[in-house]
């Protein structure tokens, strides 16, 4: 199968949804792919102080990913699901693009938005995969629960952590966070400046080990969320397009790319903070510079 757009965004959580929207509104013809279902991260995430709800409360994850994703049905976006293993086109110049899936269609575009995220977070350890399921998570909805009254640790202090460390209060016995010094850390959850670097339990997790600057400790743990070791999930990127040290995508303040008609938005770009309100102010900066783009070739 293969189909041509205007414009393909690649990935459908809030910085893709609202490029997506942003394109369509300008009356481009637009196709958004995830290889899950639309809301990227915002499925996983619960009640969102930082968002009000319209009976006065908070909106959670779901929530605004379902309000992201009717605004982009709305406005004329087409939603396609499949895993994005490729991405051809002619380099530095205009499009066209060619976006490949793991399912073998092919979709043709203008231009293109990245705006695929980051990967599960990992501590870097051998013995992770002995734990998967077993202690070891990245979502603190999904698995919360497991662990009710029963103490649980978040690697990591920033971006996504802090949220999922105020979701798992709620339900576990006890939460410390591991990782540097953040300015806001939820209150009553612990924290502990150090890394993981063991993980131990014979009947799933029971304790981690977290090295600090003067010492080892042990602490107990019959789970640990990882929001560590993320990396960006553009592994079908050709090698021309640039990124820094860290594999994000380097990008002007519009969004651009080093190929004139690829885009990034949200975590995946160099510099994002991983916070919602960045992720959709990416997304809208992006939709509108792809609209002039295009307007004007």
């Amino acid at each position: 199968m293969s189909t041509s757009f205007d414009v393909i965004v690649i990935g459908a959580g809030p910085a893709g949804l609202t490029a997506a929207t942003g394109a369509a509104r300008a009356g481009l013809k637009v196709l958004c792919l995830d290889k899950l279902a639309p809301g990227g991260a915002l499925i996983n995430l619960a009640e969102l102080h930082e968002v009000a709800s319209a009976d006065g409360g908070h909106a959670d994850g779901p929530q605004i990913a379902s309000q992201l994703t009717d605004e982009a049905t709305e406005a004329g976006v087409e939603l396609g699901f499949g895993e994005v293993v490729k991405l051809t086109g002619p380099g530095a110049d205009v499009g066209p693009w060619t976006v490949e899936t793991a399912e073998g269609e092919q979709h043709t575009g203008r231009a293109v938005v990245i705006a695929t995220g980051l990967s599960k977070g990992t501590l870097g350890l051998a013995e992770e995969a002995e734990y998967d399921g077993r202690g070891l998570s990245h979502c603190a909805s999904c698995d919360g629960p497991l662990y009710a009254g029963r103490p649980v640790v978040v690697a990591g202090t920033e971006g996504w952590a802090p949220r999922e460390a105020a979701e798992l209060q709620v339900v576990a016995g006890d939460v410390t966070m591991i990782g540097k010094p953040a300015a806001s850390l939820p209150d009553g959850v612990h924290h502990l400046d150090g890394r993981i670097v063991a993980l131990e339990g014979s009947d799933g997790l029971q304790f981690v080990v977290v090295e600090t600057s003067c010492a080892r400790k042990s602490i107990p743990a019959s789970a640990v969320f990882v929001y560590v070791g993320q990396s960006p999930a553009a592994e079908f990127l050709p090698e021309t397009l640039a990124r820094d040290a860290t594999g994000n995508i380097v990008v002007d303040e519009g969004g651009r790319t080093s190929a004139a008609t690829v885009f990034a938005a949200g975590d995946v770009r160099a510099g994002a903070r991983h916070y919602l309100a960045d992720a959709i102010a990416d997304g809208r900066r992006a939709g509108q510079a792809i609209v002039t783009a295009l307007k004007t070739n």
